[in-house]
């Protein structure tokens, strides 16, 4: 297909991508496809109920479209999956990283097959931030470490499963999310480094995903005042533009994050982010949120009256769907086949990636458990923590792998009965999520006696920077249901501990 056989309205639906409700063809998505002549779609947790549920929508979509779309999914690893079962299991960037013997173009790989035989063709994955700020509340363990180069090369590894399985990757979130103390999702991060700084360390992955050959990158919602002092990363035409394209050399996709994430709708209007966002380079705006079909019929419309005022250029228009057709060559395949999705040995190497994660950080004599102690679970009531996370997910907690008694912690408990209690038992097993400063979780672990108190991590390893005194520390970088399991066979000793802490910790 050729940009010249297409309509103007047909161009601007290309470079859109929204997200829809509902697990079934409806009305939004004809909307998408028939008045929009929408690029894409984004898939969250709510539009899975299954593999063949997915892969039977992915078929219909595709079948009642003119131009292939691009189906997108955050299929990440870790905390941030959006199908939960049926394909093989992803471990988390951090988690594949303490791995030591962790091959992860070959389990990338292995998704990237499982969700193209669904019909999806673009993964909102790997992500390539440097985790350089402990107290990162959205990147954490979604990235594969501190160091530059590990993290470069994992990156490139990744990316490059995924797209020799014909899934596009977009390594995300350039130039760089590891460095922020604040959730993009919710407001503007701001990132003070120098240029050299920024091209010594936040640029090295994705100019090794780059040098890769890697298809896609995804903009992040962050100002970098050393790159640009007015606009964010996304919105940015010195950063796209001057930066990705000109000086780095990018000819792939550009994706925007969602636009509907509060460091940029907080901020600017949604006729200023279109302007800016297409103006400054990127090729495929995303819009999720509350999806709902006005704001998204508003979006469409308000693209089009910009190019109509020529606020927008059609030259800029076809350069992008340029680049989106080519792509869709490459990536849109109508085949799909959910019966050979998840083959057994592919499952049984993310397994044993899963179990080789598990880091015992510190041990002073009381693991493995002794299976003549009384040992007493408290695990912390799962919620979503960042935006990222999916809505109304089923979490496991340890009480359905360990023989002992659990008691799970939330905002109601009484944390002095908690402490009480803990004197009856020879061990305590303390779960934590995301330790803040001050936040009850750093309650309770004062209120019990540290000696006897084995704490287990279960997202962010620098929740022992919160912890002063712990003695015994195990980290495991997500709370699935593949890691806790493998946590419970090394706690009674059934498994060993293979896990190497891909960051540094900085503890008194």
């Amino acid at each position: 297909m050729d940009v010249k056989s297409l309509t103007l309205e047909q161009k601007i639906g290309q470079m859109l991508m929204f997200a829809f409700h509902g697990t079934e063809y409806n009305e939004q998505i004809s909307a998408f496809l028939s008045e929009f002549h929408l690029g894409g779609v984004v898939y969250f947790y709510r539009n899975i109920k299954g593999i063949v549920q997915a892969a039977d929508l992915n078929g219909k979509i595709q079948s009642e479209a003119k131009i292939p779309l691009f189906i997108g999914i955050d299929q990440e690893g870790g905390a941030v999956l959006r199908i939960m079962e049926g394909i093989t299991p992803l471990p988390g960037a951090m988690a594949l990283a303490s791995a030591p013997s962790g091959d992860i173009y070959r389990v990338t790989r292995a998704v990237g097959r499982d969700l193209k035989k669904l019909g999806f063709n673009l993964n909102f994955a790997p992500v390539a931030d440097i985790n350089n700020n402990p107290r990162n509340p959205v990147i954490n363990s979604r990235s594969y470490g501190d160091d530059p180069s590990s993290v470069a090369e994992r990156v490139a590894q990744a990316g490059l499963g995924f797209q020799d399985s014909l899934v596009l990757p977009t390594v995300k979130h350039f130039p760089g999310h590891g460095d922020t103390a604040v959730d993009s999702h919710l407001g503007l991060p701001v990132v003070n480094k120098g240029v050299e700084e920024l091209s010594r360390v936040e640029l090295a992955p994705f100019r090794r995903a780059i040098d890769a050959g890697i298809d896609g990158v995804m903009m992040s919602h962050i100002l970098f005042p050393a790159l640009d002092e007015k606009f964010p990363a996304s919105l940015s035409y010195n950063i796209i533009t001057g930066l990705l394209k000109k000086r780095m050399g990018f000819n792939g996709l550009i994706v925007t994050d969602s636009l509907t994430m509060g460091a940029i709708a907080k901020n600017y209007s949604t006729e200023d982010v279109i302007r800016l966002g297409v103006n400054a380079g990127n090729d495929v705006l995303i819009f999720c949120g509350r999806a709902e079909l006005s704001e998204q019929r508003n979006i469409y419309q308000t693209f089009l009256k910009l190019v109509k005022e020529n606020e927008i250029s059609e030259a800029r228009i076809d350069e992008s769907v340029r680049k989106i057709l080519r792509l869709k060559e490459k990536y849109v395949s109508r085949e799909i086949d959910p019966d050979s999705v998840g083959p057994a040995e592919e499952r049984e190497f993310a397994d044993r990636l899963q179990a080789e994660s598990i880091t015992l950080v510190r041990n002073r004599g009381l693991i493995p458990l002794s299976p003549d102690k009384r040992v007493l679970v408290l695990f912390p009531r799962l919620k979503i923590f960042s935006l990222i996370d999916n809505e109304d997910q089923n979490y496991k907690s340890l009480g359905n792998f360990l023989p002992y008694e659990e008691i799970i912690i939330d905002d109601e408990t009484n944390l002095q009965d908690i402490a009480c209690q803990s004197e009856n038992y020879d061990i305590i097993l303390l779960a934590t999520y995301n330790v803040c400063a001050g936040d009850r979780q750093q309650q309770l672990f004062e209120a019990l006696e540290k000696s006897k108190t084995v704490v287990v991590a279960l997202r962010s390893p620098y929740d022992i920077m919160h912890l002063p005194g712990a003695e015994n520390y195990i980290c495991i970088y997500e709370a699935t249901e593949h890691s806790l399991r493998h946590l419970s066979l090394c706690l009674l000793g059934k498994s060993p501990f293979l896990g190497k802490l891909p960051i540094k910790l900085e503890v008194n």
